[in-house]
């Protein structure tokens, strides 16, 4: 019979509930950089309402505080796109800038899951003493309506059964 592992080697912590946007951007709640050995984040997308031409832009900002405090600033990181839901298609690893991952807002942005990732030992070359990490999902503004929800997948530097908490 297999151990029972429950993820003890992960930290796995929900940082956007599903929510159904319209206009405005909708943001994570923000990570410790200082406390994972790498970050990645499990983004799903519902069903978008919206034409071919408009976008949902997902970036990672950087700040030196838990909380929005101004010194918010966009860093790179890597994604790779899940197919959608029914769908056992996984995409090549790709590096994104500063501005972020564009999905069109049409069905290619349906029901997908993103992997996005960032190594800390790059964050302060962005943002010096930055260490707090959160996802924005920005839709461009013509998108009638969007589901996104997201879960943060860390490996913490000091695994236990009982993880500290990284917020």
């Amino acid at each position: 019979m297999a151990k029972i592992r429950f993820a003890e080697g992960l930290k796995v912590y929900p940082v956007i509930a599903p929510v159904a946007g319209t206009t405005s951007a909708v943001a994570s709640v923000y990570i410790d950089a200082a406390d994972y050995n790498w970050l990645t984040w499990l983004v799903q997308t519902g069903v978008t309402t919206s034409d071919s031409t408009d976008t949902l832009t997902i970036t990672v900002e950087c700040s030196t505080a838990a909380s929005s405090n101004a010194t918010e600033v966009a860093i790179p990181f890597f994604h790779r796109v899940n197919g959608p839901v029914g769908t056992d298609t996984i995409g090549a690893i790709t590096s994104d800038s500063t501005s972020g991952l564009e999905l069109a807002a049409d069905l290619a942005a349906d029901a997908m899951a993103i992997l996005i990732s960032v190594n800390p030992d790059t964050i302060g070359a962005e943002l010096t003493d930055g260490r707090y990490l959160r996802l924005v999902v920005t839709p461009s503004s013509a998108v009638g309506a969007f589901v996104v929800s997201a879960c943060f997948l860390g490996e913490p530097k000091y695994q236990m059964n009982s993880i500290p908490s990284s917020t």
